[in-house]
């Protein structure tokens, strides 16, 4: 590992659209001693001719064409595997950060001697506005040992439905520098997203485990973008089995590890927010109104998701949402349909 580099490993697959504006975002920070990885997944577009391009102007940019495309998550792991900074952090090649991101949090980290540093990010629309900053509230910027499970991981799984405000933390691999020892030490790796949906809660869930020190910037620097593939009307039927593995396989880590009872507790959350979006996909989608009501109904009754809406607390956010989740619990799956699409 080389002192005072970071790695940034970005996963490249599609996106010739927006990877010059990531790639930008990257070369020109302000601290500038990076080793950059773009891991081209078997991209069919012209995303692989603009990394090499990027690598002939720049030294610093290193490039994996992989021979199959194998996902995000095996993409990273790529990145990892090739990495020697100091530290190392990963973007989603879609979306851009503020050129000062690296600076500030390679400071962080070395100031406290942190495994993680956590910070914010906004979120930006399909025509590039942003709509929403969001920067973690926390009581102090440094935690550690235990305070991370008590005090950090829950908020980061979910919000305290009781909460006031909510801490705005966001578990998501891009929302955070890692050290490079941390991971190796831990013998950390991703999963693939396509053996378990939200790969991302998952893996991170499995590495708090061997975290020791958590620094948080209450800064946004990272712009989460919306893109038009995000705004698919297509709707896979596998997609709510999914999310109940997911949930199921995280409840799992949390016996196995014996996390305190309240992260298991917050998992709940995710959950919701992902049946309430794939409620949303199934309204969005082409399909006939007779299929699309089947299915939405199929959800709302499933004993699975009645039993985890019975045992969470509530839902944190909109007075809409709470209600979606009274009409939930209720079965009262016609007036979900109705809320669902007013939101929509």
């Amino acid at each position: 590992m080389r002192k005072g580099v970071v790695t940034v490993v970005l996963p490249v697959y599609g996106v010739e659209k927006y990877l010059d504006r990531c790639i930008e975002s990257v070369v020109n920070q302000t601290h500038k001693h990076l080793e950059i990885i773009l891991v081209d997944d078997c991209s069919q577009d012209r995303s692989p001719q603009i990394c090499d391009e990027w690598a002939e102007k720049d030294e610093r940019i290193k490039v994996i064409h992989k021979p199959k495309n194998e996902g995000l998550g095996f993409a990273r792991n790529t990145g990892i595997e090739n990495a020697t900074g100091e530290y190392i952090c990963f973007l989603d090649s879609d979306d851009y950060v503020a050129l000062d991101l690296i600076e500030k949090s390679y400071q962080c980290a070395s100031k406290n001697q942190a495994d993680l540093v956590l910070y914010g990010f906004y979120n930006v629309d399909v025509e590039g506005k942003i709509q929403r900053k969001t920067i973690p509230h926390v009581p102090k910027p440094l935690f550690t040992d235990q305070e991370i499970l008590k005090d950090v991981l829950p908020n980061l799984v979910a919000p305290r439905t009781d909460d006031i405000e909510w801490s705005g933390l966001w578990m998501s691999a891009c929302g955070c520098l890692f050290s490079l020892e941390l991971i190796e030490r831990a013998k950390w790796r991703f999963v693939s997203e396509r053996q378990i949906i939200s790969e991302d809660v998952y893996s991170l869930l499995r590495l708090y485990k061997d975290v020791k020190r958590v620094a948080v910037l209450s800064e946004a620097f990272y712009f989460y973008c919306q893109n038009q593939l995000s705004l698919t009307h297509i709707y896979r039927t596998d997609r709510y089995e999914k999310i109940k593995a997911f949930y199921d396989d995280c409840i799992r880590i949390c016996d196995e590890y014996v996390y305190p009872a309240e992260i298991k507790e917050r998992l709940a959350g995710p959950y919701l927010s992902f049946t309430i979006a794939t409620l949303k996909m199934i309204v969005r989608a082409n399909s006939t109104a007779t299929k699309k009501k089947q299915l939405f109904r199929d959800i709302i009754q499933d004993p699975h998701l009645q039993q985890v809406a019975y045992i969470s607390a509530g839902v944190y956010g909109s007075k809409a949402r709470k209600a979606l989740l009274w009409a939930i619990k209720a079965k009262w799956w016609r007036l979900c349909w109705i809320l669902v699409n007013v939101k929509a």
